[in-house]
């Protein structure tokens, strides 16, 4: 059990040193301008939270590279190029995680709108 408690400890002191990233070493660099979806997420408490959202969210089609960060609750998905995401299967993936998306936003031209969530909803 102590042993256990040592590596919760360890993987908790890690996720506060560096943001977890999937695919970073990819596209570092090479675009100046990538198309990015910054999901903010609701209910993330621990380490093991931001691996299921990571799990979930860099299997959806178009995400090259995925940054979950715990302490502010921000996924941030770089796509390809032509690449989009809707709110509803973003929303949808974050639900099936266990958590809940506060807010929406592209940093590029969309059909799909920003997204926030409404007080109480």
């Amino acid at each position: 059990m102590k042993a256990f408690r040592k590596v919760i400890a360890l993987a908790f002191a890690l996720s506060l040193a560096a943001p977890a990233v999937y695919g970073q070493e990819r596209a570092q660099g090479q675009n100046d301008d990538p198309r990015q979806i910054e999901v903010t997420i609701l209910g993330m408490s621990c380490p093991f939270c931001v691996y299921g959202v990571q799990q979930k969210l860099k299997k959806l089609d178009g995400v090259t590279e995925l940054e979950v960060v715990l302490e502010t609750g921000l996924a941030t998905l770089r796509l390809e190029e032509d690449a989009d995401i809707s709110n509803e299967l973003l929303q949808k993936t974050v639900k099936d995680a266990g958590f809940e998306v506060a807010k929406i936003v592209r940093t590029f031209e969309s059909d799909y709108p920003d997204f926030e969530r409404r007080p109480g909803g």
